[in-house]
């Protein structure tokens, strides 16, 4: 009886398979690069062609995918933002979101939400604030503001604030959730009196879900002005509009209903927490990702409010009901 040996691959043989495994890697390297490259050109695309450009009275913007959004040497993964750009704005200057500590940067993450660029904030020290004082958002009375971002964690014993802009005492614009103990609730704030309890307009317990992504738009109307009413705050999640309920009087707090004005000075604005001024500590850390934020400084119609609704999910693949 014979026996085959086993014949060993020869070192011709090995090389050769180490350098088909190299070319594949590569391969897949340089196509994950392209779809990755593909994603972004469609996303600006989407952008250009939305009807964003030309509806007026936007404050402030904030894209994550625009081309000129951070500095140059921050625009890979992991990367630390010192500087988050405005984008362009008819009308008003563009307001740049800052950080010089390192230690409270957030950091990009490229394949984000959708797979696009996005800002992950820790939900401990991490925030950024405008570089100098702005003018007041709600100084026509009114507003409307648009956030696409996706919590990574959402208690009832902790608010979480987005965007926040304080204006004095008892007149703020705090986009926040989980207000007043209730789980992922998510809404408008401001101080009542003496820069105590909060006063807010929040819509139903779990509307902010850790780890979805979501476009939660706010619009504020100037009228009904009075405390114990949220007639005038509309609340949607990816189209669809909210229940909505009051925090201690609802967002128009008896400064507000007195004065009838939501603000009347500028500071600065504050993405990612709450802080009342520079010497103040930050609170309220959002923990999660942002990829875009657009805030008017008036109540948009429902014809502009959903074109911005359709353009956002269009972009960062969320459906938007409108059921």
């Amino acid at each position: 009886m014979s026996f085959k040996k086993n014949k060993a691959f020869s070192l011709v043989e090995i090389s050769v398979v180490i350098v088909i495994l190299m070319i594949m890697i590569a391969g897949l390297i340089q196509s994950s690069r392209v779809i990755k490259s593909m994603r972004l050109t469609t996303a600006r695309s989407v952008t250009q062609s939305s009807a964003m450009p030309w509806i007026n009275y936007i404050v402030t913007w904030y894209d994550a995918t625009a081309a000129d959004a951070f500095i140059e040497g921050e625009t890979d993964d992991a990367d630390l933002i010192s500087r988050w750009n405005g984008a362009e704005i008819r009308y008003s200057d563009r307001i740049t979101l800052t950080q010089v500590d390192d230690t409270k940067k957030p950091a990009l993450v490229s394949n984000g939400m959708y797979g696009l660029p996005s800002i992950k904030f820790d939900g401990i020290n991490d925030y950024l604030q405008s570089e100098n004082l702005e003018q007041a958002i709600l100084s026509y009375r009114s507003g409307t503001a648009f956030i696409v971002f996706e919590p990574k964690t959402v208690v009832s014993t902790e608010k979480r604030s987005i965007f926040y802009q304080g204006s004095e005492c008892n007149r703020e614009f705090d986009l926040a959730y989980s207000f007043n103990n209730i789980k992922g609730n998510f809404g408008l704030a401001s101080s009542s009196e003496g820069c105590g309890s909060t006063s807010a307009t929040t819509s139903s317990f779990d509307f902010v879900v850790p780890n979805e992504k979501m476009i939660s738009s706010i619009v504020i109307y100037q009228s009904p002005m009075v405390n114990n009413s949220v007639d005038n705050i509309k609340i949607f999640r990816n189209g669809y509009l909210q229940t909505s309920s009051a925090i201690n009087g609802g967002y128009n707090s008896p400064i507000i209903e007195s004065s009838k004005k939501y603000s009347d000075s500028s500071s600065r604005i504050y993405l990612g927490a709450k802080k009342m001024d520079n010497g103040a500590n930050p609170t309220s850390f959002f923990n999660g990702m942002i990829g875009e934020i657009i805030v008017f400084n008036r109540s948009l119609n429902n014809e502009d409010r959903k074109e911005i609704e359709k353009y956002l999910g269009k972009k960062w693949g969320i459906k938007v009901n409108y059921e």
